[in-house]
């Protein structure tokens, strides 16, 4: 009970003064505190407004029209990376600047990452622009009914102008988190969830068409970000507000360095931990992909959530790193890995005794439980909630290369024994296999990297204290 109360004043406390060490520890927890609560608060609406609004979608453009859009909005995921690491680089950059209160090298920063991610939008654009006459878009997304065909160009000129535009816009994030105030972003997300829903009410009780939908769905979030930018840097951080005069090729080669790196790890994260599904297709069957799939929607959510309570760290770990404050780094860490685990443990357990009436609700009893996949699916979320409160020292000292190199190890050694494991034993087999070696290879690694580089600077520090 005093824990709950320590938690309610520290959240519901103003900002502290962090010109004092204490100050400063204390506003970071508050900040990582208010972040993870409004990542979940904004989790919670991201899930229930389309499951709200999914219905009403379906009805209204009908199952071919659903469906392109889906089709559509899926094929251009790939403008997820077309950022190129810049905002993972911006945050940790910008974290760390943060600790020297320059306040014209924090604009700078801002202004050096956004110039080069407007200049890359505006080429996506042009390039789009161009080529779009000449694509059989109908043909590119398998429409096939004269309606999807006639459909089917103004819809994806839909995603792909809001992707596009929406590449700088996103910095917001990235931004609000480096400066340990995402939960200004979060609370964003709620209100843009709300938006959409209220958005696409709107388009079908007034008729609008199911482009207007579309268009309407598509472009709120760029919306968002766009108010979420101007208030940000109008009002709450002008020091901040990017100018295209203040662009600095020094410091945005040392971005696109940083960035870069990002965008690899990225790559090599989503490959290692994200085409189970493909696995379990060729190695066993088809029909077995639909339970597996199911189940890991329910348990990866184990993970999504420890992400969130993580997350905060990295800029707070950046920050603290760079005033030398390395005690708190490892002690904060230590705290958010056992609460992770603690979390990751009663989640799991919760599963094992609701899924079967879940996945009756969800499938209508046409998927059941599978405890041995169940088993290793819980123990590899088990495993990624406890490692990344220590990649997030790693990216907040900017030690990407050695997370690169591990995931590369990761997924070189794990696909390949998925697949082989696979065939011979079974779906069972890929899911124990991606845990085990997810632990062998990533968490004691990570762990020890993180550990080791705190001790490191620790040492360093005392050796300078004592000097002087």
């Amino acid at each position: 009970m005093n824990k709950i109360k320590q938690f309610i004043v520290l959240v519901a406390h103003g900002k502290y003064d962090t010109s004092t060490a204490d100050g400063r520890s204390m506003e970071r927890a508050r900040g990582i505190a208010l972040t993870a609560l409004t990542a979940m608060l904004a989790k919670a609406f991201a899930m229930a407004v389309p499951l709200i609004t999914v219905r009403i979608t379906l009805s209204y453009m009908g199952e071919e029209i659903y469906g392109l859009w889906t089709t559509v909005t899926s094929f251009f995921t790939m403008f997820s990376f077309a950022d190129l690491g810049l905002g993972s680089g911006l945050q940790t950059e910008l974290s760390k600047a943060t600790a020297t209160d320059d306040k014209q090298y924090c604009r700078k920063l801002v202004s050096s990452c956004y110039t080069m991610l407007a200049g890359v939008a505006l080429a996506l654009m042009v390039i789009f622009v161009c080529i779009y006459p000449f694509v059989n878009w109908a043909g590119l997304v398998n429409a096939s009914t004269e309606r999807t065909i006639a459909l089917a160009g103004g819809v994806v000129m839909a995603i792909v102008t809001s992707r596009v535009v929406n590449v700088p816009l996103a910095l917001i994030q990235r931004t609000q988190f480096a400066m340990q105030e995402g939960y200004r972003n979060n609370l964003w997300n709620c209100t843009g969830n709300i938006l959409s829903l209220l958005f696409v009410l709107v388009v079908y009780y007034l008729d609008l068409g199911v482009l207007t939908m579309i268009w309407a769905s598509s472009l709120i979030t760029v919306i968002v970000a766009a108010v979420n930018m101007v208030v940000y840097f109008k009002w709450q951080r002008p020091e901040l507000k990017p100018r295209f005069s203040e662009f600095d090729k020094k410091i945005s080669k040392r971005l696109l360095h940083t960035g870069v790196l990002f965008f690899i790890l990225s790559i090599f994260t989503s490959l290692s931990l994200s085409i189970d599904n493909f696995i379990v297709a060729h190695a066993c069957s088809l029909s077995e992909v639909t339970p597996y799939s199911v189940m890991y929607k329910i348990v990866s959510m184990i993970g999504v959530v420890s992400s969130m309570l993580s997350s905060p760290m990295w800029s707070a770990n950046g920050e603290a790193m760079q005033r030398g404050e390395y005690q708190w780094v490892r002690k904060t860490t230590t705290k958010m890995a056992l609460i992770s685990l603690l979390f990751a443990l009663i989640c799991s357990i919760g599963i094992f005794v609701l899924i079967q009436p879940a996945l009756w609700l969800l499938t209508d009893g046409a998927v059941q439980a599978n405890y041995s996949i169940l088993f290793g699916m819980c123990l590899l979320q088990i495993a990624i909630s406890v490692t990344n409160p220590y990649f997030m020292i790693l990216n907040g000292a900017g030690i990407i290369k050695f997370q690169i190199f591990n995931y590369i190890i990761y997924a070189a050694i794990s696909l390949p024994f998925k697949y082989v494991l696979g065939i011979k034993f079974g779906a069972e087999a890929i899911t124990w296999c991606g845990a085990i070696t997810y632990i062998i290879l990533l968490t004691v690694p990570t762990f020890y990297r993180g550990m080791s580089y705190l001790h490191q600077k620790r040492g360093c520090l005392n050796v300078i204290t004592k000097k002087y």
